[in-house]
């Protein structure tokens, strides 16, 4: 049965690419194909299961849900859904889809689309990483954990082919933030009990852009005639390229060939420097214990060894990044807070007494292939060797296996560089909830729970403030150990690729691309948005200066 859905499958897509893929897009006769180089990663496809950076980036061509970013503000736009109506209390949605909204294969996208792939992601069973980011709808979170198994019970229904609605339990006012995220996209229906894609030739996708050819090196994406802006959509082919090899990157870019490197190059050899965008991201490194294994499962043996840490030599990293005792990045009205900002040998000291009554341990950091995690990890092997006389090893991990090894139970302590989900601070206080599918530490604290359950309902300063006094519970039962805010590097062809534009979450909506043109604003985008930041009353907060004052 398997083979022959896979067959189904191949022979549903050629028979769509043959009809949809012209061969001036092909073989872009008639316009450059663009050229965008990443690191190597390990694409799944479906969204339901996706986890890194770069999938968030593609997925913008492949995929679309209810709402999308705005390139410029990062604001909700409408995306599969032409409108939106909310209730007076702010808790019920009803979202009117568009009828010109399809499938690659040209099947409508619908709201039962909508409610099964949400319902799917939330089922026990399914292991959806931002399942939990749904706990807002009414009867989500019971059905998620496992307490109520009645999938009526969570309000997400279609009430016409064309009309999904939503009910919250409380008013959330980023609500309709979170569902720019990748993961709430509709799944076509002949795929939604298909969880493994990887033999898929492309992705049953309802995005700007289709995947026409796909292997370990390169994705050749093509316009989609079928997406329901394709009007709008200027450029036809998009190649992207997955290599390590940043000198050949810098090179091909400095001879026109790769239009849009997103980090793996190098800057010196850069011929056009004004194509190198430096600019600060919503992202912060940490290292996180894993709470599962004793005795880390306790706050004094997590404190001893953070306060045992050489704090201001581990965030003295690299010239790009920004020392940071705190895990979300400074925003404008979010209060400030306090970490353990520096090493207490005496403090520590009494703490181990107390924990470990001279225990000997055998602790092991896992981390990245990288020299910045190596670094940090290197203090804190000689620290903590000559602190607690406990054997330290450090176990470094290829970049497509780290973070899907992080939900293993081997390890005392790990890195990770978090870039938020969408532009808010829950973004990265949420994930700690007890019930959190990506809590891979496996803290628990009721306490932290409540405030960040509290906080759903508040808008405004009073939820930025039960936000910070959350996370302050989280800095102080010394589960992470924040290192640095990271900015986004990236080199960009400023010449020519238009619609590109610097944001705290480096995620950049590939329909809004186009070809420099004499004619056109460099800041006119089609899609009916005028970006230019004199037109918005608030611009977005990564233009405040604020955000790294350090």
């Amino acid at each position: 049965m398997k083979k022959l859905f896979s067959a189904a499958v191949i022979i549903l897509f050629a028979f769509v690419f043959s009809i949809y893929a012209s061969e001036d897009i092909i073989t872009g006769e008639n316009q450059k194909p663009l050229v965008i180089s990443f690191s190597p990663s390990n694409i799944v496809l479906n969204p339901l299961h996706t986890y890194t950076a770069t999938e968030a980036q593609i997925y913008t061509a492949i995929y679309e849900g209810l709402v999308t970013y705005n390139p410029f503000t990062l604001e909700p736009v409408p995306g599969a859904a032409e409108n939106w109506d909310v209730s007076s209390d702010k808790k019920e949605y009803i979202f009117t889809l568009r009828k010109n909204s399809y499938y690659w294969d040209g099947l409508n996208v619908t709201a039962e689309d909508f409610k099964n792939s949400w319902m799917k992601m939330l089922n026990p069973d399914s292991g959806a990483q931002y399942a939990f980011l749904l706990d807002i709808i009414e009867g989500a979170k019971e059905y998620r954990t496992g307490v109520n198994t009645d999938k009526n019970s969570v309000l997400i229904e279609a009430l016409t082919k064309y009309k999904l609605k939503v009910t919250l339990s409380k008013p959330a006012e980023h609500f309709l933030k979170i569902l720019c995220h990748h993961s709430f996209v509709p799944i076509h229906p002949a795929f939604i009990n298909k969880d493994d894609w990887s033999d898929l030739p492309s992705a049953p996708g309802n995005g700007p852009y289709y995947i026409y050819s796909r292997n370990d090196e390169e994705i050749i994406l093509l316009k989609n005639v079928l997406y329901w802006d394709s009007a709008n959509v200027e450029i036809n082919r998009i190649n992207l390229i997955f290599t390590e090899d940043s000198s050949s990157t810098t090179e091909r870019f400095n001879s026109g060939e790769i239009d849009w490197a997103t980090g793996n190059f190098i800057s010196s050899m850069v011929t056009d420097r004004s194509g190198i965008i430096f600019n600060p991201t919503f992202a912060t490194n940490y290292f996180f214990f894993n709470c599962r294994q004793s005795p880390w499962d306790k706050k004094d043996a997590r404190k001893a060894f953070v306060l045992s840490s050489p704090l201001e030599g581990i965030r003295n990293g690299q010239f790009l990044y920004y020392p940071s005792n705190t895990l979300v990045p400074r925003i404008p009205h979010y209060p400030d807070i306090e970490g353990y900002k520096s090493q207490d040998k005496s403090s520590a000291e009494k703490l181990i007494g107390s924990a470990f009554q001279n225990e000997k341990m055998d602790i092991l950091i896992k981390i990245p292939d990288n020299p910045e995690s190596e670094r940090v990890a290197d203090l804190m092997k000689d620290s903590w060797e000559e602190f607690s006389g406990s054997t330290v090893s450090i176990q470094k991990s290829a970049y497509n296996s780290y973070y899907s090894e992080l939900t293993e139970n081997n390890y005392t302590i790990a890195t990770i560089s978090w870039i938020g989900d969408f532009p808010d601070p829950l973004t990265f206080l949420q994930m700690w909830t007890t019930d959190s599918n990506l809590n891979d530490s496996g803290y628990s604290n009721p306490d932290f729970d409540s405030k960040i359950e509290k906080s759903m309902s508040m808008s405004g300063k009073e939820r930025y403030s039960y936000l910070s006094n959350a996370e302050k519970i989280l800095l102080d039962d010394a589960v992470i150990i924040p290192v640095s805010n990271t900015p986004s590097v990236n080199l960009v062809n400023i010449n020519l690729l238009q619609g590109w534009y610097p944001n705290p979450l480096d995620i950049h909506p590939v329909k809004y691309f186009y070809y420099k043109k004499d004619s056109i604003s460099p800041y006119l985008v089609k899609n009916n948005s005028l970006l230019h930041p004199d037109t918005f009353d608030s611009p977005p907060f990564f233009l405040y200066n604020a955000v790294y004052e350090q």
